[in-house]
């Protein structure tokens, strides 16, 4: 039986700290999860505002394939026909709705402080309210591993009474994220069995939370008692997250060879769109989609690569990634030799003068490691090392002098930022004051002198800006500053006027470069000109 795959990111997702989607990024995503091939989307909680109400009527329109679902809750009033929790559901006009009610006893008598045979009607009640209002009902069993332990008999009641008022799915929640594989397992086993015995038609679901880092686990281990699973692109959501889409799609049709409708070369795309609808930093040490899943930096894995051999148990290409050599010190000439490749340069390793010049790039290395650069995994560093040791920039463009200027006053930061640079040998000042702040001064500064002679600079964008420690000295210390670049249109619009314009990161270019230095300006200013540098040489031959 085919797994259905039911995707609450857009709620789910949006209860992780830091998380949270704005009308046009809900639209996004969800225009993104349906074109990824998933069955259902949980669009959100109507109740929960104004702003997820109304989504629901242009997601109903732009989604072509995938179930939109109304999530919501079992009634909160004593008659289901005053509960406007449930009646928000009915007025957003989807077909499908999940509601989640309580399993655990403990829940009932604490929390909703009624009693159990109460919970039970509500139960009912809610579910066959909309039903009875043509809509397709999944009932999600709020803490239902916890409460089977609690008292198996009221647990299984609870999901007797939700598939007797007409749920169609019936999803085991393990909300608390503590139940083991093995646990979790038997525990479907002894569902399965009971709900046989009573003659009733139904079908399961599972809904894990990874607080113990098993939603994955759990999720394998009950495939052979359920039809859908839920979960969350990149696992976020409350606490430590869901089961992890990300991961688990992999597993499931690569690893275990089974068939679902997802596409999964679109994985490390709709995975880091995701984090940035959300506004979350997407972290590099991702299973099958981060840009660490497939790069190696040991001697001996690249060696190995060079030769034909392999350290991957599948292929990045498959999930929309890349392999990545690490162009570091530990690597040695395999690194170099094998990065360049990539250029387009092929180097004879016993040659002695490229002996000499990756000598000279590795030292060069070694001292950009031991000062904190890490751009190991950065291919615009890469190429810009391996162009500098064994070919010449056709642009050359060098910061010689810079000084920056930034005040607040009366609610509006300014800045001024004026540079000396060397482009082509020729010497060339500017200067610019603009209402902002002091990196983008000096990027709109630098970019205004390039553009007199080279127009294309136009099209040069910051998208996005990272600051750390390079070195800890506490006040003392280093940083690192990473910027990434786009190359291309910034904005494009929708065929819905209300939505705002979004980054059309399909037509674009986008590579990253770094600076580091005491002075943050310092380390800002060094990956702009790195990125001008690039940017430029890039532009005057094919693209890299």
């Amino acid at each position: 039986m085919t797994i259905e795959i039911y995707d609450c990111t857009l709620r789910e997702g949006e209860q992780a700290e830091g998380a949270s989607f704005s009308f046009e990024d809900r639209m996004e995503l969800c225009k993104r999860l349906d074109e990824f091939g998933v069955d259902y989307i949980e669009l959100g909680w109507p109740l929960a505002s104004a702003e997820i109400f109304e989504s629901f009527k242009d997601a109903l329109k732009i989604v072509k394939n995938a179930k939109i679902v109304a999530f919501g809750s079992t009634s909160m009033k004593e008659n289901v026909e005053d509960d406007e929790n449930l009646k928000s559901i009915v007025k957003t006009g989807v077909e499908y709705a999940c509601i989640f009610g309580k399993s655990s006893i403990s829940h009932v008598e604490k929390q909703l402080k009624i009693t159990r045979e109460e919970n039970l009607k509500k139960i009912f009640d809610s579910v066959k309210f909309l039903v009875s209002k043509n809509i397709h009902v999944f009932y999600d069993a709020e803490h239902f591993f916890d409460g089977f332990k609690e008292n198996k008999e009221y647990a299984i009641k609870t999901l007797e009474n939700a598939i007797n008022a007409g749920a169609e799915r019936v999803v085991l929640c393990d909300t608390n994220g503590g139940v083991l594989p093995e646990e979790s397992r038997d525990i479907l086993k002894d569902v399965v069995e009971k709900l046989e015995k009573l003659e009733v038609d139904f079908k399961l679901g599972v809904h894990f939370h990874d607080d113990s880092n098993l939603a994955l686990a759990n999720t394998i281990s009950s495939l052979p008692y359920i039809v859908q699973v839920q979960g969350t692109i990149n696992g976020i959501g409350e606490r430590i997250g869901n089961l992890n889409f990300s991961e688990f799609l992999p597993v499931y049709v690569v690893k275990m060879n089974n068939e679902l409708n997802v596409d999964l070369t679109k994985l490390k795309e709709i995975s880091e769109q995701a984090f940035r609808l959300a506004g979350i930093n997407i972290p590099e040490k991702r299973a099958f989609v981060g840009d660490s899943a497939f790069s190696h930096k040991a001697g001996v894995h690249i060696d190995a690569h060079l030769k034909g051999a392999s350290y991957e148990h599948v292929n990045p290409e498959d999930f929309g990634n890349k392999r990545t050599i690490l162009l570091n010190s530990l690597g040695g000439k395999s690194s170099v030799i094998s990065v360049a490749e990539q250029f387009g340069y092929v180097l004879d390793k016993e040659n002695p003068d490229v002996k000499d010049h990756i000598r000279q790039l590795m030292d060069e290395l070694k001292e950009m490691e031991k000062i904190g650069y890490r751009n190991g995994s950065i291919r615009t560093e890469q190429w810009l090392l391996i162009k500098k040791h064994f070919d010449n920039f056709k642009i050359n463009f060098k910061i010689k002098e810079w000084e920056i200027k930034s005040n607040y006053k009366d609610g509006r930061e300014s800045s001024y930022f004026k540079v000396k640079c060397i482009l082509d040998d020729e010497e060339i000042e500017g200067s610019m004051t603009l209402f902002g702040g002091p990196v983008d001064c000096a990027f709109k500064t630098i970019k205004n002198i390039l553009l007199e002679k080279y127009p294309e600079a136009s099209d040069l964008h910051i998208f996005d800006f990272h600051v750390s420690i390079a070195r800890q000295k506490q006040e003392e210390s280093s940083v690192r500053t990473r910027i990434d670049f786009l190359d291309g249109e910034l904005f494009s619009t929708t065929e819905n006027p209300r939505f705002s314009v979004h980054k059309n990161l399909e037509s674009t270019h986008k590579f990253s470069c770094v600076g580091v230095d005491k002075n943050i300006l310092g380390s800002a200013i060094e990956a702009i000109e790195k990125g001008f540098l690039y940017y430029l040489n890039k532009n005057s031959s094919n693209r890299i």
